[in-house]
Parts: structure tokens; C-alpha cells; sequence
């Protein structure tokens, strides 16, 4: 009862503020005093957070001005899980219960379970993530129908799995996600589409697609100039059309390693000709599926002018060690999200190849796998 009654005078007192602040008022289960609190906009890249307070007596606060409304999580310094709203210059109030656990990496993760009053945009992005959450369900019942297929699929090999994957149950398997698929993306396009001549368009873009690709060009190119020149439109055209790419320059860096001595790319590439540098981390499987095939290029060319930079965005060193032990990587190897942050990487993994002046000459897709392979082989004749 004195919850409700605090977040209602809460809600009172913040409708009173100035058109052009905001003030998120929060009471929080779960979080001792003296936990950090950060106030950070969603998008798919790493933002300098808003503001940073500190929980007192179940309560935090946070204060500022915003130009549009935008989505904003308020997530725990340091570690995974956050409460979304959408943030706007008026009074808000968050009221939240919050569990702890640790992640696959072993930092620590936050379940918030909240409700948001005084922000009527927040219902409309949670009547949004609600049709988001429907294809979730989907996606889960699909799962577990075939749940038999994907065990089956998972013990066999070579021969016997290609001799599988002709069967009618896998072929019914392979349908059913591809017609998955295809709603999913009819839905999801639909829900922006609608939304095009808004902040609302590229903001759901944002919150639907983990990155983009050349692909979602088409889709931006929909959008209305107001909905273009609002803040997600810009972050979106920046990750569409990114400053550098093939036959551009790589950013200038410097990077430390654990003894804290620092290196620029010069110093890593001298006496080379050419360097691959990976953006990986120890739980991504993409990342690790793809170090044998770099291992392989790295014996071939090591001797002929090649060199390998592995660059971990691990956010536990721990489990960086763990993985450096597992793998042998005979290269140099960094750990540092700050540099990650300057390539503008969204996901993990990313690959440049680059020669020593640290022009880009292939990169991602082209800079993986048997592409790599030929690339170098290219290069190297």
C-alpha cells in the first residue's frame, strides 16, 4: 500500500515538471543501496549512458531533457538485463521487482519485471513489443514440435546426417521455419511500414532487428524525411551506409594488453603485409566455429607476411582466458570493448582484412571462411 500511494504522489509531483525535462522516479524489489543505476538509449550500438544514480532506500531518480522521445533501458552498471520505457520529457514513474542471476559469460543478469505510469508512448511501445513477444510464442511452439528432429539432427554426422536432412521429417522441419520466417518478417515489416513517417519506424527497426544489413536499404529508404532525421533514423542510415568498407581505412587505435602495455596497429603490423583483424568473444559460436579455418590461413602465411589481431569483447576476462586457453591462438590477442566500439561493431563475429597501411580489403562474410581462403591465396600467389 505506502508503493502505491508513493508512486501515485510521484506521479502527482512530476506532472508538475517542465515541458522540456524529464524525471524518472523508481521504486525497486531486489536491488540493495548503493547499487549503480545507469540510464542508457537502446539502439544497436554502445551509448554513453544518460545519467548514472544510485539505488537509496528502494528508490532511485534520474533527471535530463531529450530533443525526441526515444527508448531508454535502466540496467545495473556492468552487467546484463534492463527495465524499457519510453523516455520523453515529462513525469515517469517505474515501478519494478528485480531477480538476479548470472549469464552465459558468468557477469551478472538482471530480470526486471516493471510497470510504467505517467508515459502514455510506453503503452504504445508496449502494445508494439507485445505483437514482437506473439512471434516469439510462435517461434517456441515450432520449436518444440520439432524438438525430436533437432536431437536426431544433432547426434549424427557426415553421411548419415546428410541422409537425414532428406527425410520427410526434417524436410517438414526446414518448411515449417521458413514459413516461420517469412510471417515473421511479413509482420514485422508490416508494424514499421505503418510507422514510416515517424520516429516510430526506424525506433521499431531498431527494437525488431538484432543488426542491419544492405538488405533493410529498401526498407529505410520508406521512411519519411521526419522519420529519417529523428534519432534512430540517423543511427539506422549510419549502419546501413557505414564511413569506411572495402578500399577505406580502417579507425586509428591504440590497445592494451593484460600487462597494460599499449600498441597501435603500426606496431602490430610491422615487417607484415597483411593482417585479419577478429572482433570475436569466448560464448559466441559463430566466432569460435570460425578459428580452425583461421589457424589454417595463419600456418599457410604466417611466414609469407600474414598476421592475425584478435580483438575479444568478453565483458568477463575470465571467461576471455578460458576460451585463450581452449584455442591455442598463437596471435596477438586483446581484450577491449572500447576499440570494438570505435570499428562500430554491432555483432560479434566481425573480420577486416587489411593491408599494413590498414586499408579494408575484405571484411565480415568476405573476410570468413572459404572466401577468406581464396582471398588470401589470391594475395599471396
Amino acid at each position: 500500500m505506502k508503493r502505491l500511494l508513493f508512486a501515485f504522489f510521484a506521479l502527482i509531483a512530476c506532472l508538475g515538471i517542465s515541458a522540456q525535462k524529464y524525471t524518472v522516479n523508481g521504486i525497486v524489489e531486489g536491488l540493495p543501496d548503493g547499487t549503480v543505476l545507469q540510464l542508457i538509449p537502446m539502439s544497436h550500438g554502445k551509448e554513453t549512458p544518460l545519467g548514472e544514480t544510485t539505488v537509496q532506500g528502494g528508490k532511485f531518480k534520474f533527471t535530463g531533457s531529450v530533443k525526441e522521445p526515444i527508448c531508454g533501458h535502466v540496467m545495473v552498471k556492468d552487467s546484463y538485463g534492463y527495465c524499457s520505457f519510453m523516455l520523453e520529457n515529462r513525469g515517469i514513474v517505474v515501478n519494478a521487482k528485480v531477480t538476479k542471476s548470472k549469464a552465459h559469460d558468468g557477469v551478472d543478469l538482471y530480470n526486471w519485471k516493471s510497470t510504467v505510469l505517467g508515459s502514455p508512448l510506453t503503452d504504445k511501445y508496449n502494445g508494439f513489443v507485445a505483437e514482437r513477444n506473439k512471434l516469439d510464442d510462435l517461434y517456441m511452439a515450432n520449436h518444440e514440435k520439432f524438438k525430436g528432429v533437432h536431437e536426431k539432427a544433432s547426434k549424427l554426422k557426415d553421411e548419415e546426417l546428410a541422409a537425414y536432412k532428406k527425410s520427410d521429417e526434417y524436410l517438414a522441419m526446414e518448411k515449417a521455419d521458413g514459413d516461420f520466417f517469412q510471417t515473421a518478417e511479413k509482420v514485422l515489416n508490416g508494424l514499421i511500414l505503418d510507422n514510416k513517417d515517424s520516429f516510430w519506424g526506424p525506433l521499431l527497426a531498431h527494437q525488431f532487428m538484432n543488426y542491419f544489413t544492405p538488405g533493410q536499404r529498401n526498407l529505410y529508404n520508406q521512411f519519411s524525411d521526419a522519420a529519417k532525421n529523428s534519432w534512430y533514423g540517423k543511427k539506422m542510415k549510419e549502419e546501413l551506409w557505414p564511413a569506411g568498407g572495402v578500399g577505406e581505412k580502417i579507425p586509428a587505435f591504440t590497445i592494451k594488453d593484460e600487462a597494460g602495455k599499449a600498441y597501435t596497429f603500426q606496431q602490430l603490423a610491422k615487417g607484415k603485409k597483411y593482417v585479419i583483424i577478429d572482433f570475436w568473444a569466448s560464448w559466441c559460436a559463430p566466432c569460435r566455429k570460425e578459428i580452425p579455418n583461421v589457424k589454417k590461413q595463419y600456418e599457410l602465411y604466417k611466414d609469407k607476411g600474414l598476421e592475425v589481431i584478435s580483438i575479444s569483447i568478453d565483458r568477463n576476462a575470465a571467461q576471455w582466458k578460458k576460451a585463450l586457453e581452449e584455442e591455442q591462438l598463437k596471435w596477438p590477442n586483446f581484450l577491449s570493448n572500447k576499440v570494438a566500439d570505435q570499428f562500430k561493431v554491432k555483432a560479434v563475429p566481425t573480420m577486416y582484412l587489411v593491408d599494413t597501411k590498414g586499408v579494408i580489403l575484405a571484411e565480415n562474410d568476405d573476410a570468413r571462411g572459404e572466401k577468406l581462403a581464396a582471398k588470401l591465396a589470391e594475395l599471396f600467389k
